[in-house]
């Protein structure tokens, strides 16, 4: 009877989830309608070419409130595989006001209505064989999903993402290293439904091979076939539409881990809590840090999202480094970004300020070259333990100035700019 309760309030909650992730088709006519106006300016360029939805909107997969919008421009592969697609687009989306955004092949990006737009050029191959460009096979991917997904497994499929969106795992781009969409459409029809897939998510092991067209007969056949350095991940997933292909090559050993981990305690013990997600700003911050908390203001370049999402990142890993090897004891540290250009670095350490001196230790006493050299750097140099060291004067102790200094590095502000500290 217990066990009958506990499985109907997980249903109700989880019945619940899926109402408020649909989303409202309404807002489908205003995507239609930006559609018709690009195909109108295709056809007043005289391009043989047609505008298509991609991604979760023309998958059915979209969920509420997400108002970033895949577009295709499907261009004919007889007449332009030789041509550079982004130059044929750019005209025909001039009266839009689009940024290029720079990639293996350049797209555009333009905000409409409510909507922010991503427009991506791509050949209309129907054979994967011939794509010229990965972006060539979205189209296809489209389709494969239409075909597969069965009655029901849209919501299963807002589940997941939801879910992986909570715990930080939703996103191929480099600075994440997560699961794509593509790769969850794949998990949900594989598995059947999200409750399966974290079930069976607690059978992974590192180098699991998923594939689910059985495009091959065994793992020594899949290993033989696929390039190397994308099979270097926890997890293959062979894509449906082009065999050679590990759809989840971008999945880290981390992101794979911290995967496997929510999913063992959701299934433990399901809560809604796993599907809501936490923006996590200053106020947010100071609620749970009473001390010794720092928060750097940032400002991010403009650009694709990935390349400035890995910026970010690297200059996170120069700031916590950097602060690291002068000496400050981190005991925890983050940060997030608002998909514009705010960005928050923050660092909670055991102290904010270092001591007056500290202690660098030296070579042992039968390393003679390296002592000589040890005294020719430091003055007053001692012997304990059969070994150099000396005691040296911290000039810059406050981690405020530290953070500053590095920040002065042109390493860090080639790729982000400091704005303010917030101690």
């Amino acid at each position: 009877k217990q066990n009958l309760n506990s499985n109907s309030i997980i249903m109700d909650f989880i019945s619940k989830i899926k109402k408020e992730l649909q989303p409202d088709t309404s807002v489908l006519v205003e995507i239609e309608l930006f559609l018709n106006e690009i195909n109108k300016e295709i056809k007043n360029n005289k391009i043989n070419a047609t505008c298509v939805k991609g991604g979760s909107v023309a998958k059915g997969t979209f969920i509420k409130g997400d108002f970033d919008i895949d577009l295709f421009v499907k261009f004919n592969f007889k007449e332009y595989k030789d041509f550079e697609l982004s130059n044929l687009l750019e005209p025909i989306l001039e009266k839009f006001s689009p940024t290029r955004v720079h990639g293996s092949r350049d797209y555009f990006q333009l905000k409409q209505g409510q909507f922010n737009y991503e427009i991506v050029p791509v050949l209309d191959v129907t054979n994967p064989e011939n794509h010229l460009n990965v972006t060539d096979m979205s189209p296809m991917h489209v389709d494969w999903v239409k075909k597969n997904l069965k009655k029901d497994q849209a919501d299963e499929i807002r589940l997941a993402k939801k879910f992986c969106k909570t715990i930080g795992v939703y996103g191929a781009e480099s600075y994440i290293s997560g699961f794509s969409g593509h790769v969850l459409d794949i998990l949900i029809i594989h598995y059947g439904s999200f409750e399966k897939l974290l079930i069976e998510s607690k059978k992974w092991d590192k180098k699991t091979i998923i594939d689910t067209e059985k495009y091959f007969k065994n793992k020594m056949d899949v290993m033989f076939n696929l390039n190397q350095s994308k099979i270097q991940g926890p997890l293959i997933i062979i894509d449906p539409i082009l065999k050679t292909r590990n759809a989840a090559s971008a999945l880290s050993f981390e992101k794979f881990k911290l995967f496997k981990d929510k999913a063992k305690d959701y299934l433990k013990n399901p809560s809604e809590n796993f599907f809501i997600e936490v923006i996590i700003g200053k106020t947010q911050l100071k609620s749970k840090y009473k001390k010794n908390l720092s928060i750097v203001n940032l400002e991010a370049q403009v650009g694709k999202r990935d390349v400035i999402g890995s910026k970010i990142l690297k200059a996170f890993k120069y700031m916590k480094s950097g602060l690291k090897k002068v000496g400050f004891d981190i005991t925890e540290s983050g940060w997030s970004w608002n998909k514009s250009k705010k960005v928050l670095y923050w660092f909670v350490t055991k102290s904010n300020k270092l001591p007056e001196t500290r202690i660098i230790e030296g070579p042992p006493l039968d390393k003679t070259k390296g002592c000589e050299d040890f005294k020719n750097k430091y003055d007053n140099t001692y012997v304990e333990d059969e070994r150099l060291f000396t005691k040296e004067k911290i000039k810059s102790r406050l981690l405020e100035e530290n953070i500053k200094t590095i920040s002065n590095n042109d390493y860090f502000n080639n790729k982000i700019k400091l704005i303010k500290i917030e101690n």
